[in-house]
């Protein structure tokens, strides 16, 4: 009999748990739908902004129709420009700063360098927002940038704050960029040197094409256009020239040119024939050498090599 009075007992207390129990989960299926309604109400209101105090993925990856991120779509023209990681390099020989930037058609010098040794020329670089930028001619460099070998290159003189080094530099000389490193690596040697990198604000990659012209894409199929002839391009035709003489080369005096000048003959010389431009003669022809400023509208170097007027020309065939 007591053994039926316990049984009895411990059933009613748990019929009286799972009552509990019962209502708990009643109550919480009420609340549940309460919640559900809030929701649909303030979503529904014109008036709502949700606000969420995690952090949103949406604000990052917010781009409604391709074009904007979360940012520049909510404040438009407000919005600061993002800021941009370039790597930077110093030539050791004069201590000048280049930016190193795959972007760039073709390579800077500021005009700032030159010391007002320059005539303005009417060949234009554009910036990527359109802005036409004054070009003052050629200028050939021996950069030294610690990768034990000289590059000598012709940079454009323009009205630019830094120099840069663009993708023609890049590639004749097949320099690597290595941002996370901090790092351009030498790609025919495999050494490396340590640059700076900083952040700037704005948009150096300057390009010979107006980007807002309406015939950018089509010029851009064709670089070689628009870029200036600064090396001897692969030729793709057998045709030949000769100039046919009759006689001995005439006697003429050499000429002695003035220190800066020879300087500047001696480097034209030389990287014509680093870059297969012209090669070294054996013949008994040769005349004196006279520099004149080089006038024309399109890019130039400052000073023009031009041989003087020879009497040996009696000696060669017209071509008429």
């Amino acid at each position: 009999m007591a053994l039926r009075t316990m049984d009895a007992a411990v059933v009613q207390k748990n019929s009286l748990r799972v009552d509990e129990l019962l209502s708990k989960l009643v109550s919480l299926e009420e609340q549940l739908t309460s919640l559900k309604l809030q929701r649909k109400v303030r979503s529904s209101s014109p008036h709502h902004h949700q606000r969420s105090r995690s952090r949103s993925k949406s604000r990052r990856h917010y781009n409604p129709q391709g074009r904007y991120c979360f940012y520049h779509f909510r404040f438009g023209k407000k919005c600061l420009p993002g800021r941009k990681f370039r790597l930077f390099v110093k030539d050791r020989e004069t201590g000048c700063q280049f930016l190193v930037d795959s972007g760039a058609d073709v390579s800077i010098l500021p005009w700032t360098k030159t010391k007002g040794e320059c005539q303005a020329s009417q060949y234009k670089l554009y910036a990527a927002n359109g802005t036409e930028i004054p070009t003052y001619g050629l200028k050939i460099l021996t950069l030294d940038l610690g990768l034990r070998r000289p590059f000598q290159w012709p940079f454009i003189i323009a009205k630019v704050e830094r120099g840069i080094i663009g993708a023609d530099f890049l590639q004749k000389f097949q320099l690597l960029i290595d941002l996370h490193n901090r790092k351009l690596i030498d790609g025919v040697t495999n050494l490396s040197i340590k640059g700076e990198v900083a952040t700037i604000q704005e948009n150096n990659d300057l390009s010979t094409v107006n980007r807002a012209s309406k015939y950018f894409n089509l010029l851009k199929l064709y670089p070689d256009l628009t870029k200036p002839n600064l090396v001897n391009r692969v030729v793709k035709h057998e045709v030949k020239h000769h100039i046919l003489t009759t006689g001995q080369p005439v006697y003429s005096k050499a000429r002695q040119l003035a220190p800066d000048k020879l300087k500047l003959a001696k480097q034209e010389f030389q990287f014509m024939l680093d870059n297969d431009i012209i090669r070294p003669s054996k013949s008994q022809w040769a005349s004196p050498l006279h520099l004149v400023n080089k006038k024309g509208w399109h890019i130039k170097t400052m000073w023009r090599l031009q041989a003087t007027q020879r009497t040996d020309n009696t000696r060669s065939i017209s071509n008429s």
